[in-house]
């Protein structure tokens, strides 16, 4: 069933999917359109939205962003140049990146490129992308996974079915918007919880709007979950095992209010509660029940997590796992397509240690995000599977290796440490 109807891609728009698709090739976790407005509020700001996100992976796997404006118009009402790259610093200092990309239909002279340096905004022309789409070869990576034109109009679709439902409406702004202003230990619990209430919703085999919905909106979370659980296993490589659980399950039981400042919190409401409950002459046990109800806790999955967190963090090349799940999941479910050989070669699909990788992690979901197997199963089999020569058995001594057990880990999907 092709997606409801939208508004036309406008020059603009198309632009942005050039920008998007380039930046997602060289490297980047890219979106278009995060929505302002839902985040801040219309009474705070007049910006909709930002037109472009990249999030790059550091060697520790900390988190770099860059936000982009694409600006087609080369009539006289259209920005100046200058203009634009001051409306982007106070842009960056707004949503906390480090640089920003402008990109102009207009040639751009060494004057604006020098005043944009300055204010980290690389400015570009229209032929410099061009130059960057021939240096990619992108002609075989187009509008593959959440990018491109037909990626954009699904989003709009999306949008347009999931307006007026309870669940899936709110669930859509939460992914173009409130998701990529919250810290990575905050959007793995609340994406995690919106998993599990998607994953209720879809069905296999139907494929009516509402499905179409609901397919879009478990490859977004999917997606945004794998790349902040990427990023919270960069704290693991400085700790060891137990520090980092403990750190962990002190990260996630937080909320509003950080935990370390509940617990003070709830120290004083136990000893007002006490008092009452003393006035009142209720009993010792009463009395007792009632101490620590504010207290914080973690969520129920958070040593699993941590356990996950902790194997990954040993696996090699996790800086490419994000956008290589990303292009699985939305060409796989929110497509319905296979993956063409280029982007599978491009991303390093058959990399086993990708696969190893995948497969730990939709174990975890598995058991505490209600995947399904069979969607499962779709995901894994993105991850293509590289057929090796046959090799001499290899004697017990040298293939003894301790594996940790996640909850749900088939022993198919375990991994042997060195």
């Amino acid at each position: 069933m092709p997606p409801v109807k939208t508004d036309p891609l406008t020059p603009g728009d198309r632009l942005e999917c050039r920008v998007g698709q380039v930046w997602f090739w060289e490297g980047y976790f890219t979106r278009v359109g995060i929505d302002l407005i839902s985040y801040y509020g219309a009474e705070l700001i007049q910006v909709t939205d930002l037109d472009l996100l990249a999030i790059g992976l550091g060697p520790g796997l900390e988190t770099h962003r860059t936000i982009g404006e694409s600006k087609s118009g080369t009539g006289k009402s259209a920005p100046k140049p200058l203009d634009r790259i001051v409306w982007l610093r106070g842009l960056q200092e707004l949503v906390g990146a480090e640089r920003a990309e402008l990109t102009v239909a207009s040639s751009v002279t060494p004057r604006t490129r020098e005043l944009g340096r300055h204010s980290r905004v690389s400015v570009e022309s229209i032929n410099d992308l061009q130059a960057r789409e021939a240096a990619l070869n992108l002609s075989k990576l187009t509008d593959l996974g959440a990018h491109g034109p037909n990626a954009l109009l699904l989003r709009r679709s999306v949008k347009v079915i999931s307006k007026d439902d309870p669940t899936l409406g709110p669930a859509f702004k939460f992914l173009t918007s409130t998701v990529w202003f919250l810290d990575p230990f905050a959007a793995l619990k609340q994406s995690l919880g919106l998993l599990e209430t998607l994953c209720h919703r879809w069905t296999p085999g139907v494929k009516d709007d509402e499905q179409l919905a609901v397919r879009w909106l478990i490859s977004e979370t999917l997606s945004i979950w794998v790349l902040n659980l990427v990023n919270i296993v960069g704290f693991v490589r400085p700790m060891d095992p137990s520090a980092f659980t403990s750190f962990l399950r002190e990260r996630l039981a937080d909320g509003v209010v950080p935990a370390q400042r509940m617990r003070q919190l709830s120290r004083d409401f136990d000893k007002f509660i006490s008092g009452l409950l003393a006035a009142a002459k209720a009993s010792p046990e009463v009395r007792t029940e009632a101490m620590g109800a504010f207290e914080p806790s973690p969520p129920d999955w958070a040593d699993s997590a941590a356990e996950l967190a902790i194997r990954l963090g040993r696996q090699p090349a996790l800086r490419d796992l994000p956008r290589q799940f990303d292009l699985v999941v939305h060409e796989r479910l929110a497509r319905g397509r296979d993956i063409s050989e280029a982007a599978e070669a491009q991303l390093r699909l058959n990399d086993p240690a990708a696969r190893s990788s995948v497969s730990l992690i939709a174990a975890f979901l598995r058991s505490f995000g209600s995947l399904k197997d069979d969607l499962s199963e779709l995901l894994i089999a993105g991850f293509a599977k590289p057929v090796q020569a046959p090799r001499e058995p290899v004697p017990q001594h040298e293939t003894e290796a301790t594996a940790l057990t996640l909850p749900g880990l088939d022993a198919a999907d375990s991994v042997a440490e060195d």
